[in-house]
């Protein structure tokens, strides 16, 4: 299948109503789903054009364009580069002022959220493992497609239910 035929197939799940365009939030998410993982700035300034709600032509547009995005190397070499002492892991302070205070920066209950997800021994998260928790084989390769179809009925049920109890 080509990777065209895999976006497309995506894009469907998405547009639920089959009308041709989903909101900006889908189609973040559908982009997300696809494997490109932009920084919220990234996404903001290549999407800050595109009207709400995207087009799928719009969409199919977005993604020919050449993806520029962080790769697993990128954020392996980037965790190394704060190993001071060359030992593999690195501290959960040095973790927690990465996550605060560089790039995207996080809340505390937003670090917290990762640092409790992040495989540590006696407060030292290991690089390699961190790399493995924090990037998953990407749904672009291969993607579950009755995956992405069950999580999408759980999002529309949760919103249904939601507004039948408000």
């Amino acid at each position: 299948m080509s990777d065209e035929a895999k976006w497309v197939e995506i894009w469907d799940l998405f547009d639920t109503k089959k009308s041709g365009s989903i909101s900006k939030t889908d189609f973040l998410s559908c982009v997300r789903a696809l494997g490109r993982r932009y920084t919220q700035k990234d996404m903001n300034e290549k999407t800050a054009s595109l009207p709400d709600p995207v087009g799928k032509d719009q969409f199919l547009a977005f993604m020919r364009e050449p993806y520029t995005g962080p790769t697993v190397d990128d954020l392996r070499t980037a965790l190394k580069a704060f190993d001071g002492k060359d030992c593999g892991s690195l501290p959960q302070s040095q973790i927690t002022m990465m996550l605060k205070g560089m790039g995207d920066k996080l809340t505390d209950e937003e670090a917290q959220i990762i640092l409790d997800v992040l495989p540590q021994e006696s407060g030292q998260y290991n690089i390699e493992k961190m790399v493995e928790t924090l990037n998953p084989a990407l749904p672009s390769a291969t993607p579950n497609i009755e995956e992405l179809r069950q999580e999408i009925e759980r999002e529309e049920m949760a919103a249904l239910a939601a507004a039948s109890g408000s």
